[in-house]
């Protein structure tokens, strides 16, 4: 196959050689405004002006890398307009890789450190980007492999010869890349500070060739000697940042003044007039390609007074871009090797990306890569294909680097109706054969008090499975919630919770979004209440302890892209339970009854749940929610430890922090429409309306006995319309609300964070 491709490149060579005028095509960095240089080559080649040769940093790395492995000015374009170069560069899954078999329960923190535990002095870990690069690294594996194998991994041989640069920060040195794989060269070229995890190349920290050196036109003059250069230049349009603007300041350190001179008898400048743009301005592309081309087709006169040799006609072109192309062998692996783990833990991770012994093709490995990606035990994953040669078959080498082992986690959620809780969390993993995951955590605050201790194994069988037993403790004081801006005299506590629970759980997968499970909940609720609000000092409380043990089976599938400000995608959940319980019943002062009571009773109950958005015109979606709940359990002793148990209909943040009796019911059905304008990807605008439906309501007569109302009795709805903001350090959001079953219905709430708690013995 090498033989074939270095005749072919003789050939093309020929008329260069017959001619002696060679070409050379020097790109600048300039984030997203790089994409000028598109244009300008579409201008260059329909005046079938030669490309001999082509060097780049950055954005141009990555164009002149397509250009040199033979695509066409059409197919960079299809592929930068595509939806999947979207998430390479914002680092979100498509729907159908979001692995929902790896999720942890949602849990109120904003912020994780990583603890290295590996020198005497514990390292933090700090994330290195803002922006995902498995997406991306994988993407570039999949661009550049197979074309890099056919040229031998000589940038001299790919259909035009190429180089780029990048700033090895190891050594604090510019490196020029002419050989070795395409795409990790690239890759360390473009890869801005902060915006991107830097790459190993050879032990050296890689990052952008632009902080040394935007304009590579003299590693182009002393690895080419073309006769002509023409450099185009996308880098200006930068103004100074404010001291605030962090990613500004890094972007004018990438994009730092460089010399971009080129002597009139050697080449010709295209600058382009771009104005300032953010470096991932994508959505611009036709703007800045226009700028390109008209900027190259204005200068035309000029190149082709410097250029005297003309490329053949465009069918020629085409033929030797062609031959090429199909020089490029199948990108199919027959191996994979793993660096940075020990033997036990390259076992885990083969077994997590091979489910049997045969070759894999690049969309059955994208799928179990990025399944990979969502195991939060590894931290970071580096993709290379490496060419076989004899078999024509790849061996992918993957550079993994595990999970900090110890991990401290940290959430704070506050309001302006008087809620404030504190998160604290500890996470411990280790991998070997199978996947280890211990961890704890504790939060207290005015409304909840909780405690969870939890232990999972994860095995990577041909069907992955997950064991998991945990400790909870909840605690609920649910007479601290003010619906008022300002904060009033509070009343003596009048229904707490105090639950206790262990639970163990199975799972394992069903397509890429779902999971199915089942387990074994054992749970007591210790349930302190009055049977009135007018309370004194002297008079003392009902008390009931409900135990519960139970077994259930569910089905999740979950691809909301926020644990609790989704923007995007659905979840949906069915689930049956069976069980056994008992209630103790102590009455206090405030009851009409004196004596102790017990029941015991056997309970069932199915559930359910259908919630999600749907994508409108433009910034436009509309969320949908539908629940049906039935729980066939009898009443308990009184009203109060009947509605305590009762399952409770709260779909959002506001409701969270309610008892809310007028919407707790056995059975239920609840329906509700939120339409969402997203302003940005922070920032979005949503209102909500519900309605519930009890099949029969839970009553209460004069001697606060509890009795089931009649059928369908009257429908109860909930209203709400907020602003939120959801900033790297955490969701701010703004909530007016009407719910019609409260004494206070109307509530306005200011708050931070995430409300979010444990889970319950009778949770899927």
């Amino acid at each position: 196959m090498f033989k074939k491709c270095s005749i072919l490149m003789l050939i093309g060579f020929v008329p260069l050689l017959l001619q002696g005028q060679s070409v050379g095509l020097v790109l600048s960095g300039g984030g997203a405004k790089g994409l000028a240089h598109i244009g300008v080559i579409r201008a260059l080649e329909e005046n079938h002006i030669p490309i001999d040769y082509v060097g780049g940093t950055s954005m141009g790395a990555i164009i002149g890398g397509l250009y040199a492995m033979g695509l066409t000015t059409d197919e960079m374009i299809e592929i930068i307009k595509s939806e999947e170069f979207t998430y390479w560069m914002s680092g979100d899954l498509e729907e159908k890789y979001k692995y929902y078999f790896k999720a942890e329960f949602p849990g109120p923190d904003l912020l994780s450190l990583g603890l290295d535990l590996k020198d005497t002095i514990p390292k933090t870990r700090l994330p290195l980007s803002v922006i995902p690069n498995y997406l991306m690294d994988f993407a570039f594996m999949e661009l550049f492999s197979r074309a890099s194998a056919a040229a031998g991994y000589d940038f001299d041989n790919l259909f035009v010869p190429f180089l780029c640069n990048g700033a090895d920060i190891s050594n604090n040195r510019e490196t020029v890349f002419r050989k070795g794989d395409l795409a990790q060269a690239v890759r360390a070229s473009m890869t801005v500070p902060l915006y991107f995890r830097p790459i190993l190349m050879d032990g050296n920290i890689m990052y952008d060739g632009g902080i040394y050196n935007n304009f590579p036109i003299n590693h182009v003059k002393e690895s080419f000697h073309p006769d002509v250069i023409i450099g185009s230049k996308a880098a200006e349009g930068n103004s100074p940042p404010d001291e605030l603007d962090i990613l500004g300041q890094i972007e004018n350190i990438v994009m730092k003044h460089s010399s971009y001179r080129i002597d009139p008898r050697e080449g010709i400048l295209l600058d382009m007039d771009l104005k300032k743009e953010s470096l991932l301005a994508f959505d611009k592309l036709d703007q800045f390609i226009d700028v390109g081309y008209r900027t190259a087709l204005s200068k035309m006169d000029s190149i082709k007074g410097l250029v005297h040799r003309q490329e053949g006609d465009s069918i020629a072109l085409e033929i030797r871009r062609e031959a090429f192309r199909e020089s490029w062998p199948p990108l199919v692996f027959k191996g994979i090797s793993i660096e940075g783990l020990n033997e036990a833990q390259e076992t885990y991770v083969e077994k997590s990306l091979r489910k049997r012994d045969s070759t894999i093709g690049i969309e059955e490995l994208k799928t179990e890569y990025l399944k990979l990606a969502n195991d939060k035990s590894l931290l970071y994953l580096y993709p290379r294909a490496v060419f076989g040669g004899t078999d024509s078959l790849f061996i992918l080498r993957l550079r993994v680097i595990p999970q900090a082992p110890l991990e401290a986690r940290f959430g704070l959620f506050f309001s302006t109706t008087g809620l404030a809780q504190t998160y604290l969390g500890f996470s411990y993993r280790a991998i070997s054969e199978v996947s280890s995951h211990l961890k704890g955590s504790i939060q207290f605050g005015r409304l909840y008090n909780g405690v969870n201790v939890g232990l999972r194994f994860d095995y990577p069988s041909r069907i992955p499975l997950y064991f998991q037993g945990s400790f909870n403790y909840n605690g609920f004081d649910y007479n601290t919630f003010n619906t008022n801006f300002f904060f009033e005299d509070l009343k003596p506590s009048y229904i707490t919770e105090d639950e206790i629970n262990f639970r163990f759980d199975v799972g394992m997968p069903y397509s890429i979004n779902g999971v199915v499970k089942g387990g074994l909940g054992i749970g007591r609720n210790k349930e302190v209440y009055y049977m009135t609000s007018d309370v004194s000092s002297s008079d003392t409380s009902d008390l009931s302890k409900v135990d519960l043990m139970s077994l259930y089976v569910a089905s999740e599938k979950n691809t909301l892209n926020n644990k609790q400000f989704a923007t995007e995608g659905s979840y949906r959940k069915a689930a049956l339970r069976i069980g056994y319980g008992n209630e103790s019943y102590h009455p206090g002062s405030t009851s009409s009854n004196v004596e102790n009571e017990l029941l015991r009773f056997v309970w069932f109950s199915a559930d359910y749940e259908d919630r999600g958005l749907l994508p409108l015109k433009g910034a436009f979606s509309l969320g949908y929610y539908f629940q049906v709940k039935a729980t066939f359990k009898p009443l308990l002793s009184n009203y109060f430890s009947t509605i305590i148990e009762a399952p409770v209909f709260s779909p959002n943040i506001i409701t969270n922090g309610l008892f809310m009796e007028g919407y707790r019911a056995h059975q239920f059905i609840a329906a509700g429409l939120m339409p969402l304008y997203t302003i940005n990807k922070q920032i979005h605008l949503k209102a909500e309306v519900y309605a519930f439906f009890p099949v029969q309501e839970i009553l209460r007569d004069a001697f606060n006995e509890a009795y089931r109302g009649t059928f369908f009795n009257r429908m109860k709805t909930i209203f709400n319309a907020s602003v939120n903001y959801v900033s790297v350090a955490g969701p701010i959001s703004l909530h007016v609300g009407y719910i019609t079953e409260e004494e206070k219905p109307w509530v306005l709430q200011l708050s931070f964070g995430y409300l979010l708690f444990n889970r319950r013995s009778t949770d899927e």
